[in-house]
């Protein structure tokens, strides 16, 4: 699938790119907020309409997002933190994630069930430690405890903030973007599953912003070559199905075949930006419509599809309502994405 644009990798990100990936980022938060009241419910029928009303089981406002957007939010504000070069890897970086991400757990109403663990065992091995607040060594270490303990349990926690994890590596080598997707994945989650999808979804999203193209096969040279078959028909049976046959999408690869499912199921994305956004919101509808995890799906869905297509592919009327922790709302997340991308931007006369 692709959006009839194909650009070769230029020496830096054009003005196209980076609304692209302002798309990512906008059109993940809109799924996310479009998917919150379905949550914990059954699949919706065709029936009923499927639109940005709030409530649900945690009553959320109209627009609302969730721990999906909130925690993505902290992972790009990391790398601003980090160095010039925006880069994730660094521990201090790590340290600003897990810092952020405790802090904002102690008040918010929804995280997935593995991730809760992990942030409380790592506040835990942090007291223990003599940290004022978990450091990222304090979350590896209960992220690996979990994973000890509960060896099987692969949730889709990470990999609804794999978009935002490529975003400082849009220019850079494929192996520095993989070990970028990989290291913010593993500070909660560790299963190999988990990572395989964050790097799947995350150069399938790189993909999506320098190229228009949507393509989740461009990451499986990032797997080990005996998993890359497995992978493989994975994306296959998503591709032969509709979001709603996959109903165990708390699991990492039951939510990863329901957002391919929802974004193939819209067929090749047609010219026209009225098109466009036509497709962007019907692949988003249908990933909502798929019960259970509903937010997660949607906003997954909305991270490649928003990649591929740009910010104003969202309806105007969900990015008015859109909001969330911590205070924002669409402008200041197109604004964070720019201050990610501006040590990668080149002048205007180039782009």
């Amino acid at each position: 699938m692709r959006t009839h644009e194909n650009h070769s990798r230029p020496p830096g990100l054009t003005a196209a790119q980076r609304q692209r990936a302002a798309g990512a980022v906008v059109a993940a938060a809109t799924g996310d907020a479009l998917g919150a009241p379905y949550e914990f419910q059954a699949p919706v029928v065709d029936s009923e309409e499927i639109d940005m009303i709030g409530g649900g089981v945690l009553g959320w406002q109209p627009g609302e997002w969730t721990d999906d957007t909130a925690m993505a939010i902290v992972v790009l504000e990391a790398s601003l933190a980090a160095s010039d070069c925006h880069d994730l890897r660094i521990e201090s970086a790590q340290d600003h994630i897990a810092r952020e991400w405790y802090s904002w757990s102690l008040g918010t109403p929804d995280i997935g069930n593995l991730t809760s663990y992990v942030l409380r065992s790592a506040a835990d091995i942090g007291r223990e430690a003599g940290h004022y607040a978990p450091r990222a060594i304090d979350f590896r270490a209960a992220a690996a405890a979990a994973h000890e303990e509960h060896p099987t349990s692969a949730g889709n926690g990470s990999l609804m903030r794999a978009h935002v994890s490529v975003l400082p590596y849009l220019l850079s080598p494929d192996a520095d973007a993989a070990e970028a997707i990989a290291s913010v994945c593993r500070l909660t989650h560790v299963h190999p599953d988990t990572v395989e999808a964050c790097l799947l979804w995350g150069f399938a999203v790189r993909q999506a912003i320098l190229t228009g193209e949507l393509d989740v096969r461009v990451g499986l040279e990032q797997l080990e070559p005996e998993r890359r078959a497995l992978w493989l028909d994975r994306i296959e049976e998503a591709e032969e199905s509709t979001p709603v046959m996959f109903r165990r999408n708390g699991w990492v690869v039951g939510a990863f075949q329901a957002a391919w499912a929802a974004i193939t199921g819209v067929g090749p994305i047609p010219e026209g930006k009225f098109a466009q956004r036509d497709a962007l919101v019907a692949a988003l509808e249908a990933a909502a419509r798929a019960g259970y995890d509903t937010d997660t799906v949607a906003c997954i869905t909305g991270s490649l599809i928003g990649g591929a297509l740009g910010y104003k592919a969202v309806p105007p009327e969900w990015r008015r309502v859109l909001f969330g922790w911590p205070g924002y709302e669409v402008d200041e997340l197109k604004g964070l994405v720019e201050r990610v991308l501006a040590p990668f931007v080149v002048d205007e006369e180039r782009a």
